[in-house]
């Protein structure tokens, strides 16, 4: 019997599968209607309630585009730019008549490398228009002194999803590298590279190398690993090889005296893995990285077999999304804030952003209230938690000063030269960084994204509006579904901050220790039970969850909820409790977030987020949460002995 009525206002008990006990399976009492309702579409990986959301956001959008393409309007603004960029984008035939044209330089360049030292003098040209072969360069904000830029250099150079794909050596693993190379050689068949499959296993054993020497992606996430300032005279004595100097000089930042160097391992060593390599696998792997860039702009050829391989192969989708779909994301990408203020005009009100600040408001002075009551932390750490906690800078909706998109001109060519232009822009204006001040305005994500984050160089919760709708907000909704599901968002955003990797940073977001030594090994032991948790879970009947992978987001997850349920009491203390529905506002809570993570997914999808993304499963971000919670048992009168509940000593709390 499902506790979900067809009077509510907000649950429909068609979403729900009340021959689940509650109390055994909650993500899909709340789900399993939806789910089996909602077989992931051909032309997705996934459908998920944020899928949900992001298709309406996407269908206003595609309106909005379309008239801007139809009236640009004038020159130099956010309606010029955007409508000429999806014209353009549209325009399949001037895209097939161009062929390979825009990016014959390029291409001839690749094709003429001779030696590492060529394909490391190729690599500036490269970089700016999207293509990573060997490394990456990045600039954020210093991790010693976050009012002003550093340069980051990446390692990197990987075109399967991460290292371990280059080292597993089960069937399915062996299958995919197959395909990996299959799709090399015809994407190098399709530019007359010569011998391409023997050029295409030369790729994959060059990849295998830097493989090899590249971090894991838990150990990616470990930042006394990946945070090491060293000056570029340094760099340049340990890795001769690697010409920095001359990189440098060639994207505009000549000046820098420091960086920052993710893994001096592989910077030290890559020449050599370079040197080992035929000349011919130096071609085909500089071709291979730019043809990967540009594919979706060039000629159908080349994006379908781009789509066959990371589209079907890696993420199981069976059919390519619609074009308006893919240069509307491809627009998000490249000139994301001229798309949002064509959103945000249309579609966010100011009355929502107060009502997300407000929540917001309230989540942190929940977050306060926590703190001051840890029963495991000092005072010293409490007062440096608490001081990092007030140094947060909300960002709703919107950014208070948009990009300036000023110097970005779109000529009369194909899509693609429109698309490199957006990129060598975008990548001169962050090399312009490295000379000035952190903006607090800069934004890391489009307003229309579904989607938040925390930064923890800057110290800021960020909240766009495209999230800032149903199921996650919703502006007539009742307080308990809000708080369980944008405030478990916020929450989540706020926990950041103090997860495994967030509580490395101080309130200015600089990387220091404010941990007294008892409290860090405290806090350490605590996450190890989170991490032990996750680790235990198991999907399509053979993939564990990777614990430690997933560490930072389990945390936030366990805190957001936490610290929502919290002030969602403190809400109802001023209010007044009121059922809703036939359900209390804590059965209403549980519901809303559960509701949330409602998600259908491919094999193939859901293998490559095991192996790839810090993210649990959608069912463990609900399910993982409310067994380590006593307020979710209560609320449902579900025993501490319920398959559902872990035993009470081995329930996680950290936050």
């Amino acid at each position: 019997m499902s506790l979900i009525r067809h009077d509510d206002p907000v649950f429909d008990p068609a979403d729900a599968d009340p021959s689940v006990d509650l109390g055994v399976d909650f993500y899909q009492y709340v789900n399993g209607g939806w789910i089996d309702a909602n077989p992931v579409p051909p032309e997705y990986s996934r459908w998920a309630a944020f899928e949900e959301v992001r298709t309406r956001n996407e269908d206003l959008l595609h309106r909005l585009l379309t008239d801007a393409a139809a009236e640009p309007g004038a020159p130099g603004t956010p309606t010029h730019w955007v409508g000429r960029y999806f014209a353009a984008g549209m325009d399949e035939a001037a895209i097939a008549s161009a062929g390979l044209a825009p990016i014959q330089s390029l291409l001839d360049q690749a094709m003429a490398i001779g030696s590492v030292d060529d394909l490391l003098a190729a690599l500036p040209a490269f970089h700016q228009i999207g293509a990573g072969p060997v490394f990456g360069a990045s600039v954020i904000p210093d991790f010693d002194d976050s009012s002003v830029h550093l340069l980051y250099l990446d390692h990197g150079g990987l075109g399967l999803p991460e290292r371990d794909y280059y080292m597993r050596d089960d069937e399915a693993s062996v299958q995919l590298r197959e395909a990996y190379t299959t799709y090399l050689t015809n994407m190098l068949g399709l530019v007359d590279f010569p011998d391409a499959a023997g050029a295409a296993h030369g790729v994959l054993e060059l990849e295998t190398a830097l493989a090899e020497r590249s971090y894991t992606n838990t150990q990616a996430r470990d930042m006394d690993l990946v945070l090491n300032r060293r000056s570029v005279a340094a760099v340049v004595e340990a890795a001769p090889g690697l010409g920095l100097r001359a990189y440098l000089d060639a994207i505009g930042a000549g000046n820098v005296t420091d960086l920052n160097v993710d893994n001096p391992g592989f910077f030290e060593v890559v020449h050599a893995v370079l040197s080992d390599a035929a000349p011919a696998a130096l071609r085909a792997y500089a071709v291979t990285n730019l043809l990967r860039a540009t594919a979706s702009s060039l000629p159908p050829a080349f994006e379908d077999e781009q789509f066959r391989f990371y589209g079907t192969i890696l993420g199981g989708q069976q059919e390519q999304k619609p074009r308006w779909k893919r240069v509307l994301r491809a627009a998000t990408g490249e000139i994301g804030e001229l798309v949002a203020q064509l959103y945000v005009a249309e579609a966010f009100s100011e009355h929502a952003k107060e009502r997300a600040l407000a929540l917001v408001h309230h989540l942190t002075a929940a977050m306060e209230t926590s703190i001051r009551n840890l029963d495991w932390m000092t005072d010293e750490t409490k007062e440096a938690a608490l001081q990092k906690l007030a140094g947060f800078t909300p960002k709703i909706g919107y950014p208070d000063v948009w990009k300036d998109y000023t110097g970005l001109e779109f000529g009369d060519g194909p899509w693609i030269e429109l698309r490199m232009a957006a990129r060598r822009l975008e990548y001169a204006r962050r090399i312009r960084k490295l000379d000035e001040p952190v903006d607090p305005h800069e934004w890391a994500m489009a307003p229309h994204e579904v989607n938040a984050y925390y930064h923890p160089l800057r110290n800021e919760i960020v909240f766009p509006a495209g999230i800032l709708q149903s199921p996650f907000f919703d502006d007539d909704a009742d307080d308990a579904v809000n708080y369980g599901g944008i405030g478990a968002v916020i929450g989540h955003e706020i926990t950041h901050g103090f997860d495994d990797m967030g509580s490395r940073f101080d309130a200015e977001g600089h990387f220091r220790n404010w941990w007294s030594e008892h409290d860090r090994a405290e806090f350490e032991r605590r996450a190890d039970v989170v991490a032990d948790q996750y680790s235990e879970y198991t999907v399509l009947g053979e993939l564990t969850v990777n614990g430690r992978l997933t560490l930072g987001e389990n945390i936030a997850d366990l805190g957001g909820v936490t610290i929502a349920y919290a002030a969602l009491q403190d809400a109802l203390a001023e209010t007044g409790s009121e059922m809703i529905g036939g359900l209390t506002p804590e059965q209403r809570f549980f519901l809303s977030n559960a509701r949330i993570w409602r998600s259908v997914e491919t094999d193939e999808y859901m293998r490559l987020r095991v192996s790839t993304d810090p993210h649990s499963p959608p069912e463990f971000r609900c399910n993982g949460v409310m067994a380590n919670l006593q307020e979710f048992a209560d609320a449902f009168g579900i025993p501490d002995d319920a398959p559902m509940m872990r035993p009470v000593v081995d329930r996680a709390k950290i936050w």
